[in-house]
């Protein structure tokens, strides 16, 4: 029997379409399907630079030349450069970072008791070593950090009686600790937005003045806190995880 055009036309379509369907679900041309996108990792070496702001508390319980107590706080800039590395267990990362930066963080204060003197603090470089925990959201990443910190600081003062002045330069040693947000916004480029405190030890300073004058500084107290955003160029190990396919 003889089956008329239209109906085996019909079955030819139809059977086409289920072997399509199937194709599809196996795979088309041996490649899996994947319900979705690739998921981006975060292991690997990475290396960026930041740029910021700045703001310093510091605090002198006593300067012998006048005998008033110094404190004063200022704001500045901030910026620099990291490098770090990354490892990702699921979705948490633990990494560590150091980073070293320039900052222009200075102010002058005037002696209530002895208006002629003024007394200067200047942070010029920062530097730390931190470690790293944060919680992966595929392209999103949430850390907290925590560490070594250090920062080249400036001591100066001067009386336009004499006159005379001193100056002294000193490493000085602490803590930081922070919170950061970073996105990729390429397969391997993150921006991110990071805040940091820190604390220096507290330390006290004696010395001369150009006149020969013997001083001493209490109880130098400083803290620095920094809120900068942040770009990373990542060396992936592996660049993306790719989820496994449907079955």
């Amino acid at each position: 029997m003889r089956l008329p055009l239209t109906t085996l036309g019909a079955s030819i379509a139809i059977a086409a379409a289920i072997g399509s369907t199937a194709a599809f679900a196996d795979g088309y041309g041996g490649r899996p399907v994947y319900a979705v996108p690739p998921i981006a990792s975060w292991t690997g070496f990475y290396i960026g630079g930041n740029v910021g702001a700045a703001w310093s508390d510091v605090e002198w319980s006593n300067i012998s030349l006048t005998g008033d107590r110094f404190h004063n706080d200022t704001s500045g800039f901030i910026g620099g450069g990291q490098i770090g590395y990354n490892q990702q267990f699921g979705n948490i990362v633990l990494g560590v970072e150091g980073t070293l930066s320039g900052a222009d963080l200075s102010r002058d204060h005037t002696s209530i008791l002895v208006p002629t003197a003024s007394f200067t603090t200047d942070i010029n470089t920062i530097a730390t070593v931190t470690g790293r925990f944060g919680v992966a959201a595929n392209q999103w990443l949430f850390y907290g950090k925590a560490g070594w910190a250090g920062a080249r600081v400036e001591l100066s003062g001067r009386n336009t009686v004499g006159p005379d002045s001193f100056s002294l330069d000193d490493w000085r040693n602490g803590w930081t600790a922070g919170l950061g947000l970073e996105y990729k916004i390429a397969r391997n480029i993150s921006f991110g937005v990071e805040y940091s405190f820190i604390q220096l030890d507290t330390e006290n300073h004696a010395g001369l003045t150009r006149l020969a004058v013997p001083f001493t500084l209490r109880d130098h107290d400083l803290e620095i806190q920094s809120v900068t955003a942040r770009l990373n160029f990542q060396f992936y190990r592996d660049e993306f995880r790719a989820p496994p396919p449907l079955k």
